[in-house]
């Protein structure tokens, strides 16, 4: 037994040759030790696995060194320490006086590799358990499903093993060490270990146990590991079960019976001996391992869109058939290929709709329960995903599981990944190093290998490329040849992968980088390599970080085109915000920098499609239809449209499902209709739309269509939408506009100072020096608290931001480009004032420069025409000097008197969008509260624009024209310095932003500039108009 102060003196959390770690149980699928067939089927609670989850005792100490020994034996006192949760994260606890820290790539220790600093955060537990009568003449193991970084374990005062590898199983044996009745167990944990290098991943850096910890019986003959493999023949119709079952011992006297259920119909019953079917090992011996091979006619192939699972139980019977031991899983027959560039399942090439998922909770850190496990599965199903990317590591063990039951393609990935190393690929080829990286993917295997789910190993992530690597790939190749492998690092084309997987490749554009050793090509081009056959899938792509995932349509037209372009996975899935408080008790979602970690990378973990409570970003809902499963074509035909939809299902017919259409006029429904679908895989039906009414001029016309699930379904409702898309059909042009009537002018009186335009029911007041409407009162009273003007500013976005620091400068980011060019300090100057009555109206020209420097960079003209029936027609002009940047808008902004009207307009909605985001956001008539309009972004910016507006009505103001807007309580200047929403001060004002044009927001990355080029607004002129009723 290893003593205490010899464990201290050994410093294990700095040797990276420990690596199967000290006394840990070899990998292995999960084990449950069912008492009988019946339980294994129905998967009723084993009694020989007891739960530790609960109530520890805990304690923090600074360092390994600060740990009394003492802490380990039985009958130490430990009343006066805390209590805390397992599973948990120590850091989210309260009382505990250590931090989370958050790193993009920086370790958040000095980097010298194995060595960790000597202040060690290291946190001791305590717990015990009483050994159940029937456990005492049994083999008992304990499981850690995961611990940050790494732990020692006692158990009644001896010491039983070590492991590092945080998210994998650590397994060891306690049999040696229990005792009848009461039994103390001791876990020292230690926040940073040599295993830290190899876990730099983009995440919060959190310890503790913080997933479940649970007690295993098994007898002391047992089944040790299950591997099956269920795979299809050759047309994909017939089954082929290989199931090799691996026992702790040899013994030629038992027998395995391998069972197949299909529900609760059996459909397979097989039994073999040990001494049939044991192979001769190349020492002479017996190998404790049994195969057994079985068809199984006419299945129902597993896939995400049918995800049919079957229960396999193996049971171990001694020779008179007594059951010994029993396991079983659930499994699904499918094959994965790659033929002729593709990535095939079940024979049918995949499109993967895939995101990247962190597992975070914004309490409760990296320890999710099942809850919140199936939370987001269903969310993945209800926004069209069909497949996950674990990233970084192996997820807890009941996601496959959910991954398997409701249908979805694994990207499993071990738990690696060293992006803060310099050069990245130091360790990677470092054989010191081997091991511990070989034993990261062999144990993510050896436990997850079951899962029918899983389609694809991944090795790791952003740790570079070195000959670690390739042994990594070699021994899966030749572990799993039923699986593809892939691997990013080294430029995503390498021969350590089996898939060209880039992240953030654009569709057309290559990119070059200084710091780079390889080009990052444009995917289409990556495809059309001399010799390169692999098939494309994005590791990662379209960074959603704050307002942004902009150009998506984009990627999913390339997708579609190009067969080879399979899909990708976004980044990311969730905003690891953890919830804070401030001063005055305010919540508020936290990012880097928020717990006094003075190594940070910011926000840059606020990159989800959720906000940590899992409440959608609006860029899910043009995720959602990028990805959807159908598509839509209208064509012309006799008396009306045809309608035709086709299903992107490759395995699904389509029965349960109704297509709604909906015909309306300026946004207001006049004919409306179902019909039920009845689609192959891959088919089309044709729909009838008649058109039995008179179309009238200058109406917009709209056919908007809509597929809902007609079933419930184990992840949505019956009526849920599945798919939708909108049509604008050819409008009717008067032949002549109607003539104008003869009116009086408006009365105005006008001084040195100012011009007045006075009606009963209305007044203007004009500002000649400023140039500028200062007031418009209606009915008596005030609506503007400021005047209107020339609006090009927004609150930056992530987007704009890019790399910039407060100490540091990103020249290429939007932001720096607007601050270097003078756009954002400008002095606004009226040249001109100009009244001009006209026959029906008053003309106003108003001229204004807008300079930086003396040097004149922006110039606009405004020309009002008011008319005494109280219509405010204004056009712009703007024009722009030469060598500017892409504007960040074109238009006014003016503030209303604060008021509790709801907002109504007749444009795209009802979610937020911007031009290069907005073909899910369909023309329709839409009435939100002011508050509904915002999007409470955690780190404030720009926001809750909508686009391609013709009317809009806030409190008394009424536009129509044509143009984007936004409706915020808060200013610009409080949205641009706001780091956190509790930063946001609502202003006794409704800010009304007016946009005749607005860049995009970008979004293929967020450390370049990412706006495409026809979503800037790079031209030298700009025109637009906006029609007030006053």
């Amino acid at each position: 037994m290893r003593e205490f102060s010899e464990i201290i003196k050994a410093r294990d959390w700095e040797n990276p040759l420990v690596t199967s770690s000290l006394s840990r149980l070899a990998a292995h699928a999960p084990l449950c030790a069912y008492p009988d067939v019946q339980s294994a089927v129905s998967k009723a609670p084993s009694p020989n696995q007891q739960s530790l989850n609960g109530s520890w005792q805990f304690q923090l100490f600074a360092k390994p060194e600060a740990v009394p020994e003492a802490f380990i034996q039985p009958h130490f006192d430990d009343a006066d320490w805390l209590t805390i949760a397992v599973p948990s994260n120590w850091q989210l606890q309260p009382n505990v006086a250590d931090n989370p820290i958050y790193t993009n790539i920086q370790y958040p220790f000095p980097d010298n590799p194995p060595y960790v600093p000597q202040a060690n955060p290291t946190g001791c537990y305590r717990t015990s358990f009483v050994l159940p009568p029937a456990w005492q003449q049994r083999q008992v193991r304990i499981n850690f499903d995961g611990v940050n970084s790494a732990f020692h374990l006692w158990c009644n005062g001896c010491w039983v093993g070590y492991a590092q590898d945080s998210r994998v199983a650590a397994e060891f044996d306690l049999t040696e060490f229990v005792q009848a009745g009461e039994n103390r167990l001791a876990v020292m944990v230690l926040r940073w270990s040599d295993g830290s290098y190899l876990e730099d991943q983009d995440m919060w850096w959190l310890s503790g146990i913080f997933r479940d910890v649970t007690l295993l019986s098994k007898p002391q003959l047992h089944i040790a590991d299950v591997e099956i493999q269920a795979d299809l023949d050759a047309i994909y119709q017939n089954g082929q079960l290989v199931v090799k079952t691996r026992l702790n011992q040899n013994s030629e006297l038992t027998k395995v019976r391998l069972q197949l259920f299909n529900g609760e119909q059996s459909l397979l019953d097989i039994t073999h001996s040990i001494a049939q079917q044991a192979a001769v090992d190349e020492k002479g011996g017996y190998q404790d391992r049994i195969q057994q091979i079985a068809d199984v006619p006419q299945v129902q192939p597993w896939s995400a869109e049918i995800p049919h699972l079957y229960r396999c139980v193996i049971s171990l019977l001694d020779h008179n058939n007594k059951l010994l031991d029993c396991e079983a899983y659930d499994i699904g027959f499918r094959k994965v290929e790659i033929k002729q560039g593709q990535l095939l399942l079940n024979g049918k090439p995949l499109l993967i709709r895939g995101v990247n998922r962190h597992e975070h909770h914004p309490e409760r850190g990296h320890a999710l329960t099942l809850e919140d496990m199936r939370q987001d599965i269903i969310l993945l199903k209800q926004n069209n995903f069909n497949a996950v990317r674990c990233a970084h590591y192996p997820n807890h063990p009941a996601w496959y599981e959910l991954c398997d039951q409701y249908g979805l393609y694994v990207v499993d990935e071990a738990n690696l990944e060293t992006h803060g190393q310099f050069p990245m690929q130091r360790l990677s080829n470092d054989p010191s190093w081997l091991n511990a990286y070989l034993e990261r993917v062999v144990r993510m295997v050896e436990r997850d290998k079951n899962h029918v789910s899983i389609i694809i190993w991944s090795l790791g992530n952003e740790s570079g490329i070195g000959n670690n690597h390739h042994a990594m790939y070699q021994w899966l190749k030749q572990r799993d040849p039923s699986r593809p492998v892939q691997y990013e690092g080294g430029g995503s084309m390498t021969a350590a992968t089996d898939i060209i997987c880039p992240m953030y490749a654009r569709v057309e554009q290559d990119q070059f980088f200084a710091a780079e050793a390889v080009s990052k090509w444009a995917i289409k081009k990556a495809i059309s390599m001399p010799g390169e056959q692999r098939p494309l899938i994005l590791c990662e792509y379209a960074h959603a970080m704050g307002n942004s995932v902009g150009n998506f349509a984009q990627y999913w037209q390339a997708f579609r085109q190009y067969p080879r372009l399979q899909g990708g996975f976004i980044w990311d899935w969730v905003d690891q915000g953890l919830t804070k408080f401030d001063q005055e008790g305010n919540p508020y979602w936290a990012y880097g920098g928020d717990f006094g970690d003075q190594i940070n990378d910011r926000q840059f973990c606020i990159n989800g499609l959720l906000f940590p409570d899992r409440t959608l970003h609006p860029a899910m809902h043009e995720v959602k239809k990028a990805q959807q499963f159908f598509q839509f074509k209208l064509a012309k035909a006799e008396q009306g449209y045809e309608l035709t939809v086709t299903s992107e299902y490759q395995f699904k017919t389509v029965k349960d499902c109704f297509l709604h259409w909906k015909l309306s006029a300026n946004g207001f429904p006049i004919r409306f209709n179902y019909s039920g679908l009845n689609l192959p895989p891959q088919g089309s039906q044709t729909i009838r739309i008649p058109l039995d009414i008179h179309l009238l001029p200058d109406t917009l016309y709209l056919i908007d269509v809509e597929v809902v699930l007609n079933q419930t379904q184990t992840w949505a409702e019956n009526g849920f939408s599945l798919a939708k898309q909108q049509f604008v059909l050819p409008e009717v042009i008067a032949l002549s506009e109607p003539p104008l009537q003869p009116s009086a002018l408006p009365h105005f009186v006008e001084d040195e100072a100012q011009l007045t335009v006075q009606q009963p029911h209305f007044q203007l007041v004009f500002d000649k020096k400023s140039g500028l409407l200062s007031s418009w009162r209606k009915n008596g009273a005030e609506q503007l608290v400021q005047p209107l003007r020339n609006n090009f500013y927004r609150a930056p976005l992530d987007n704009d931001i890019g790399t910039s620091e407060a100490h540091h400068a990103d020249p290429n980011a939007w932001i720096s480009r607007w601050q270097q060019s003078g756009l954002w300090s400008l002095t606004e100057k009226c040249l001109a004032f100009k009244l001009e009555p006209l026959s029906d109206c008053l003309q106003i020209c108003v001229q204004h420069g807008y300079y930086h420097q003396e040097q004149l960079l922006l110039k606009s003209q405004w020309l009002y025409r008011i008319t005494a029936q109280g219509e405010l027609d204004l056009a712009v002009q703007v024009e722009v000097a030469d060598g500017l940047p892409s504007l960040p808008r074109v238009g006014v902004e003016l503030a209303l008197v604060n008021s509790d009207s709801r907002v109504k307009w007749f444009g795209r909605g009802p979610h937020e969008n911007y031009p290069d985001r907005k073909d899910a956001a369909h023309i329709g008539q839409y009435d939100l509260s002011q508050f509904e309009l915002h999007t409470n972004y955690i780190f404030p910016s720009e926001n809750g624009l909508r686009c391609d507006v013709r009317e809009l009505t806030v409190a008394e103001l009424n536009v129509t024209g044509s143009f984007n807007f936004a409706v915020s309580r808060f200013s610009q200047a409080n949205l641009a310095e706001a780091r956190h929403t509790c930063d946001l001060v609502a202003g006794p004002c409704l800010y009304v932003r007016l946009d005749g044009f607005h860049m995009g927001v970008g979004g293929d990355d967020s450390w370049t500039p990412s706006v495409h080029r026809e979503y800037q607004l790079s031209q030298r002129q700009y025109h637009y108009q906006l029609n007030f009723a006053l």
